[in-house]
């Protein structure tokens, strides 16, 4: 994997640590959850229909992400979408993408476009080109594969194989464009639902960066319906450490920029700890997710997604969404 997957979202699979206390927690909100909501009562999740390309289509809450929200460090059927799925009875699309900073995600939400430049600044006449030039990549090699949208007027879909390639949906005559002319994907119906944003995890560092592009996914909407999920510091960056300073002030901001909206899962994590185990009680009093949370350093473990979905289930709930 190359230069546009950052060391934080690196997959390591170890075996996940939980306690007794987090199990009971985690249940506790679980039954809440499902009770109030009045769905979810069976194992399966709810699945969303697809549009072309296998993008957003007839979900009724659509979580845009990276590692944390695709499932690293989740056992099979227990990403944070899943969960959510089960806890609210509504059908929900995973949008996360191991290894995408916030410009990758909101490429291929549609608020900010990849702005691309083609051979010749042509778009031939029929098939597949590869791109020469983009700003980002709203497509790598961990997904989420190929996303249809349009082109300088020419539909068709945006893949990855080494690098970006556009292929038109038809033939016809072949069209010049400008160079860094945007991708703009098919929104489908992702600007009139539920969004759940957690991103900025792989450039927490570009606090500016993240801040823009998540105001830039809201603004985007049609409908006031989104919540924004604070940033996580992983197990290697307690207090003190630059890392965890970045993301504790990112946090902060974003908390203010959205008050009504914003959930710290962070903070939902770090006091999510087992005071009986003497792992998290250090990891509390570093104020880093526990030990029992996480599955390794930096990606939850199932028991911890479940505290994340929970409260992002009853946010939803207190909303009447």
């Amino acid at each position: 994997m190359w230069l546009c997957i950052n060391l934080r979202d690196h997959e390591f699979h170890v075996r996940p640590r939980r306690s007794s206390r987090i199990r009971r927690v985690a249940a506790g909100l679980l039954v809440g959850i499902l009770a109030g909501c009045g769905g979810g009562s069976g194992p399966t999740a709810p699945v969303p229909s697809t549009g072309p390309g296998g993008y957003p289509g007839g979900a009724d809450i659509i979580a845009w992400g990276d590692s944390w929200t695709s499932g690293i460090g989740a056992s099979n059927g227990n990403s944070f979408p899943e969960q959510l799925a089960v806890l609210t009875g509504r059908s929900v699309f995973n949008a996360g993408v191991s290894g995408q900073t916030s410009d990758q995600i909101v490429a291929r939400q549609g608020s900010a476009p990849a702005l691309l430049t083609l051979p010749n600044d042509t778009i031939p006449a029929s098939g597949s080109v590869a791109i020469e030039d983009q700003s980002t990549f709203p497509v790598t090699a961990e997904g989420p594969g190929p996303i249809a949208g349009t082109l300088s007027g020419v539909h068709g879909t945006l893949s990855f194989a080494s690098r970006l390639v556009f292929t038109r949906d038809f033939p016809g005559s072949s069209v010049s464009l400008a160079p860094q002319s945007p991708f703009t994907p098919d929104a489908f119906d992702s600007r009139t639902v539920i969004n759940v944003f957690w991103i900025g995890g792989n450039n927490f560092f570009n606090p500016g960066e993240v801040k823009a592009d998540i105001a830039s996914a809201v603004g985007f909407l049609s409908a006031g319906k989104f919540v924004v999920l604070g940033i996580l510091n992983a197990g290697s960056e307690p207090a003190g450490t630059p890392s965890y300073n970045d993301i504790v002030q990112l946090n902060a901001d974003l908390a203010a920029a959205y008050p009504d909206n914003f959930i710290d899962a962070r903070g939902i994590l770090v006091e999510g700890y087992d005071l009986s185990n003497p792992a998290d009680v250090l990891d509390h009093a570093n104020d880093v997710p526990p030990t029992s949370l996480r599955n390794d350093d930096q990606h939850p473990n199932d028991a911890g997604y479940a505290l994340i979905a929970a409260q992002v289930a009853a946010f939803i709930q207190n909303q009447a969404w």
